[in-house]
């Protein structure tokens, strides 16, 4: 009983992005991206297929044209207390599959714990886990189809039991053109189906604990993506574009008006409610030499449900990529603007190829 006044705060603290909309529901750390690639394109990823630039995270279709197989470890150096983490392998498993497996590593440290009376008690801590097992096949040279298994793993407050789900994916990416010096691919996913958290206060509440279900937004996917090589004086460069509808069913109340002895008497009732908000992301990478890559990009610009620029986040970065005998090392850099860390958030990726 002695922590009743903090649960609110480490509620918030479970989340890494504090954001009021969709974005800010369960598992807000989630839907952030995957990688210092993928965030430095502004996570319009779902449709590129360009060696060493694919990842399952968003789209698990785009495994089915993996021709390498990849490692790589990721630190988010966040500010607030936060911290960010990624690691992954890919790779195919015969001439028209592969397989994926990632890791997202999540939390908020050094929260002020206080008892009932605002007496400090000690410094508490959030964790959340996310680990996903891709699959995918190309079943013609144009149509690649995946699917993902999600498992959410978190830890809110030690007296809570930890909460475990598991959610999936769905993806297709379909090669509409190609030829020597270019290609376009399109793409399609809807992710986090029937992901969602499960907490029981009866630990802490007793007889008037609860056990509460919180559905993760489902997130719907629409992506583009063309490169080049040899053009404008660049090795290649790749333009990526994706536009995603996040769906979220709350509970809220509703004011109905009830008659009792002549008297219209108003009472709150709970009923469903669907949210859902649009956002495009827009990505650009250019290659100036094989050893270098340089990226840009734009994530949730407001197109329905949340306007333009409202949490509107650019973020740029590079990689330096170096042969060693038969394998390719790489390092990679991105930087996320914030509008609560105007300073910027950081990534450094360190991956090989082989």
């Amino acid at each position: 009983m002695r922590y009743i006044s903090i649960l609110f705060f480490l509620w918030l603290g479970c989340s890494v992005s504090l954001s009021a909309q969709i974005g800010g529901a369960a598992a807000a750390y989630s839907r952030m991206g995957f990688g210092a690639r993928g965030i430095g394109l502004g996570n319009a990823v779902g449709a590129v297929t360009q060696e060493g630039e694919y990842h399952p995270y968003y789209n698990p279709a785009v495994l089915g044209f993996a021709e390498v197989y990849s490692a790589s470890a990721t630190y988010g150096y966040l500010p607030l207390d936060r911290r960010l983490n990624f690691a992954t392998f890919t790779g195919n498993i015969g001439p028209d599959a592969a397989v994926g497996f990632a890791w997202i590593n999540s939390g908020v440290s050094n929260i002020d714990g206080r008892n009932r009376d605002g007496d400090p008690t000690e410094s508490l801590s959030t964790s959340e886990n996310l680990f996903i097992l891709s699959f995918a096949r190309r079943f013609t040279d144009e149509l690649s189809i995946g699917i993902s298994l999600r498992g959410y793993l978190a830890s809110l407050f030690a007296e809570i039991q930890n909460s475990f789900s598991l959610g999936f994916d769905v993806g297709a990416v379909y090669r509409a053109y190609s030829d020597d010096a270019s290609s376009l691919h399109l793409g399609v996913a809807i992710s986090d189906i029937n992901a969602k958290y499960e907490w029981n206060t009866s630990p802490i509440y007793g007889q008037q604990g609860t056990t509460t279900k919180d559905a993760l937004p489902i997130s719907y996917k629409l992506a583009v993506a063309y490169s080049r090589e040899k053009v404008l004086g660049m090795k290649s460069i790749l333009i990526a574009s994706e536009l995603q509808l996040l769906s979220k069913r709350f509970d809220g109340l509703q004011t109905v008006f009830i008659t009792e002895n002549g008297v219209s008497i108003p009472r709150n009732e709970i009923v469903p409610l669907n949210k859902s908000e649009t956002y495009f992301k827009l990505g650009v990478m250019l290659q100036p030499i094989r050893e270098l890559r340089l990226r840009a990009g734009i994530d949730r610009l407001g197109v329905q449900g949340v306007s333009l620029m409202e949490i509107a986040r650019a973020s740029a970065g590079f990689t330096i990529e170096y042969p060693i005998q038969e394998y390719l090392a790489t390092i990679d850099y991105a930087v996320l603007f914030e509008p609560y860390a105007p300073m910027g958030t950081s990534f450094f990726t360190f991956g090989v190829r082989f």
